[in-house]
């Protein structure tokens, strides 16, 4: 009977683990779904966590999947590249001008950003997320305007707030960093 006692404690132990590997499965699988949907430029890999029941604490288990996919966001290598031109009906008078080689944004970048936010369609160069608001968007050279680079529609390229941030701030933690995708995932636990 004592046996049959221990039996019964142990299946219920095996059942727990189990279960906790199913609420992790379910968890990683949500958590690629969204990165598939909201990040397609970049490939996340997340192998080192599929069948993994090391942890017995599944919020450290989860936290330490985010810390591992932010980190894989941070460090994704990227190259900026001159983009496509848009069609010269919609350039307009004084464009020439302000697109020369100057550190002084030019008066109208904020129709240039609309530009190149249409001509995008709102897509971010580096991870692929889609933003719905222009004022989501950030702009950066392709060239810098140290290299000669101007604010010609071609040299101008769009990111989202976290790769703007991301880019911007190299010489920083990417802990320190404020970013949607951390928020996105945090929201997931």
């Amino acid at each position: 009977m004592l046996h049959n006692i221990k039996k019964l404690f142990e299946s219920k132990e095996e059942e727990k683990k189990e279960l906790k590997f199913n609420k992790f499965q379910l968890f990683l699988d949500l958590v690629n779904s969204y990165l598939k949907r909201e990040y397609p430029n970049i490939t996340f890999d997340l192998s080192l966590y599929e069948n993994n029941e090391e942890e017995d604490n599944l919020k450290i288990q989860k936290a330490m999947l985010i810390h591992e996919v932010i980190r894989q966001f941070a460090d994704f290598k990227w190259e900026k590249r001159t983009q496509k031109s848009v069609k010269k009906d919609l350039i307009w008078s004084g464009y020439g001008i302000n697109s020369q080689p100057n550190k002084k944004i030019p008066q109208d970048f904020l129709r240039r950003k609309e530009l190149v936010f249409f001509r995008e369609d709102g897509i971010c160069n580096r991870c692929g997320n889609s933003m719905d608001k222009i004022q989501k968007s950030s702009i950066v050279l392709a060239q810098d305007s140290d290299e000669n680079g101007g604010y010609n529609i071609e040299n101008l390229i769009l990111l989202c707030s976290s790769c703007y941030n991301l880019t911007q701030n190299q010489d920083k933690s990417f802990s320190e960093i404020p970013l949607r995708i951390r928020d996105d995932l945090y929201d997931l636990i």
